[in-house]
């Protein structure tokens, strides 16, 4: 007969707890979510979508949309303050009058090529803040903290390989790129986001190895350790090897601002072991830098493309002063590019000041920077005072160290920000961080969140989410015939890009710049040859600029349109109206020259020769020129 096992360890009265309706099943499930979640939050910086017209950019606000989908049915572990969602919402409407005042209040608001920084990517970023509150807040088990570690391993070790692979000159995904930026598409976002993943691995790293065990959870094992120190090697190899000085300086405000949370934080006579850990990796990161010749260069100052590139920024800050000065309400999101023209040069126009306080004034004007610098301000004493209670709470530092991760890679991110521009390989994981720090205890408490009965709310709040993330699936999948459009155009199959641009153009039906860039493909097979392929050059341009006016690749894929159709007159009149508009951009001058002296105008073909030749008096097309008119 077996012996039935003793309850004696139990106390006198005790009874089993009653558990809500369905709990072992919902429960579990949304914990599942959750860490679906949390992974494909993160995974979003690094994704891809090799087919993709731009492969970067939109694949990761689909992931992202996703994550935010997932953690809306998750159960909640913190929320936003009530004072953040109503700062937020001003900011938006601030930023919507500046859109309707815009020169084009139909195109903007959705965003424009290549980042669509509209309706299409800014509810992203605000989703990504949401759900690193919801995913990541005050009541999150030590459990999910690794989760969230691992998924940043994971990535971390991702975007470093394929920087290492292409340091070596090898190209997993094609690039003419000297600096093709591993798999964010951009040498700075790799910088920036090694910085990022830095900064949430630095500290766990070193508890796994000094501290096991003493960090809010079950010591890791030696594989988990070993993953996260070839993680965070790697993503110092992603700032090294980016050879970006602002992810360098991004990551050296990492090191500095964590260094400073552990002496505060940590124990009597812990200041100098800080200090010579954060020493070894300063160290560690300038060394690499001088190591790689490139970085060392661009560090340096040394390489010419690195002195082009500080000028540079000193002429986009000029450009953007210019513009804030003749529209000092803002131009609407996405609205600097084509309000920028004057400063074209060679056929590119600049589409962001690389720098956020222009950046957000250009959205909104004044108004809009003082909330945004307001909240920027706000979050970070919120973070403070988050990562004060969490160090010394003694119930373990797994929170802790993210929301320290979270202040020093927010830090650096802003930095960065001064002299770059806002993009989703690092935007998302940067808003998630926030997220983080702002989050707060979920106003129903814990044991309501469990019960698999949802409100009504939360249920309407998943299909919305959900019928957005559909919608941003659909904006991705035009990227497919889009490419094929543009590769059909440059083979000379031009029924075949003409019926693949149509396909995409009816799934993003407000995108112009969609429309521009199929002008822009048929008007380079127009120049090569292609005759058949002026008048769908004319057409595609025509149906972009009745929504999108005055942008420059729009308006000369018009008049090369026009002028392979035959039509020169028409061709000098949109480029005699487009070098008024970009007085600065050689290959403008050049081309209306063309066109003056095909229409017998000598002298304005003359005139136009000697202000290319003024702008740049080594301009191989323009001397070319010179010499024809000299014997006509």
């Amino acid at each position: 007969m077996v012996k039935p096992r003793s309850n004696s360890a139990r106390p006198v009265g005790w009874k089993p707890k009653p558990m809500a309706p369905h709990e072992p099943v919902a429960a579990p499930l949304r914990e599942r979510t959750a860490t679906a979640a949390v992974w494909l939050l993160v995974l979003a910086s690094i994704v891809l979508l090799p087919d993709a017209f731009v492969r970067w950019m939109l694949p990761k606000d689909v992931l992202a949309a996703i994550a935010v989908v997932l953690a809306s049915v998750a159960i909640a572990r913190g929320r936003l303050p009530r004072w953040f969602v109503i700062a937020s919402t001003v900011a938006a409407a601030l930023a919507l009058g500046g859109v309707l005042i815009s020169a084009a209040p139909a195109v903007q608001v959705w965003g424009r090529w290549p980042r669509y920084e509209g309706i299409v990517a800014l509810p992203v970023y605000f989703g990504a803040v949401w759900a690193g509150a919801r995913l990541v807040g005050p009541l999150v088990p030590a459990a999910r903290v690794r989760t969230l570690l691992r998924a940043v391993a994971t990535a971390s070790i991702a975007l470093g390989a394929v920087s290492l692979l292409e340091t070596l000159g090898a190209r997993p995904f094609p690039s003419d790129l000297a600096r093709p930026g591993s798999l964010t598409g951009n040498a700075t976002d790799q910088g920036v986001l090694g910085a990022l993943f830095l900064a949430l691995l630095a500290l766990p790293t070193l508890r796994a190895w000094t501290r096991p065990g003493r960090s809010g959870g079950e010591a890791a094992s030696l594989t988990e350790r070993l993953w996260l120190s070839t993680a965070l090697a790697l993503a110092a190899a992603s700032v090294v090897l980016s050879a970006s000085r602002a992810g360098l300086l991004a990551a050296g405000i990492v090191v500095l601002v964590l260094l400073v949370l552990e002496i505060i934080g940590g124990p009597r006579g812990f200041a100098l072991h800080s200090l010579g850990i954060a020493t070894v990796g300063a160290l560690l990161l300038l060394g690499g830098a001088l190591v790689v010749p490139l970085t060392r260069n661009r560090l340096l100052g040394t390489s010419p493309l690195a002195s082009q590139s500080l000028e540079g920024r000193f002429g986009f800050w000029q450009d953007s002063l210019a513009v804030l000065g003749a529209h000092p309400f803002g131009v609407g999101v996405n609205g600097f590019l084509n309000a920028n023209v004057a400063a074209s040069i060679e056929g590119s126009t600049l589409d962001s000041p690389h720098n956020l306080i222009f950046q957000v004034a250009m959205a909104g004007g004044i108004p809009l920077l003082l909330l945004v610098l307001g909240i920027a301000a706000t979050v970070a004493v919120c973070g403070v005072r988050a990562w004060r209670s969490a160090a010394g709470n003694g119930l373990g530092r797994a929170r802790g160290d993210v929301i320290a991760a979270a202040l020093a890679g927010l830090t650096g991110y802003g930095v960065a920000l001064l002299t770059h521009f806002t993009a989703p390989s690092t935007t998302i994981v940067a808003a998630a961080l926030a997220g983080i720090l702002l989050a707060q205890a979920p106003d129903s408490g814990l044991r309501k969140q469990l019960r698999a009965t949802k409100s009504r709310w939360s249920a309407a709040r998943s299909a919305v989410l959900a019928t957005w993330a559909v919608f941003l699936v659909v904006t991705l999948a035009a990227e497919m015939p889009l490419a094929s459009g543009v590769a059909a155009a440059a083979r000379g199959d031009l029924i075949a890009a003409d019926t693949a641009f149509a396909t995409a153009s009816s799934l993003r039906p407000w995108d112009a710049d969609l429309e521009s860039i199929s002008a822009q493909a048929f008007a380079a097979a127009a120049d090569g040859g292609l005759k058949d392929a002026a008048p769908r050059a004319v057409a595609w341009a025509e149906r972009s600029r009745a929504t999108l006016p005055g942008t420059v690749a729009t308006e000369r894929a018009l008049a090369v349109g026009q002028l392979n159709s035959g039509n020169t007159f028409a061709a000098g009149q949109t480029l005699t109206a487009l070098a008024a508009r970009a007085p600065k951009d050689i290959s403008i001058a050049v081309q209306n020259a063309v066109v003056r002296y095909i229409l017998g105008d000598i002298s304005g073909a003359e005139l136009e020769v000697n202000r290319a030749l003024t702008l740049d008096p080594g301009s191989d097309a323009a001397l070319r020129l010179r010499d024809i008119l000299a014997v006509s």
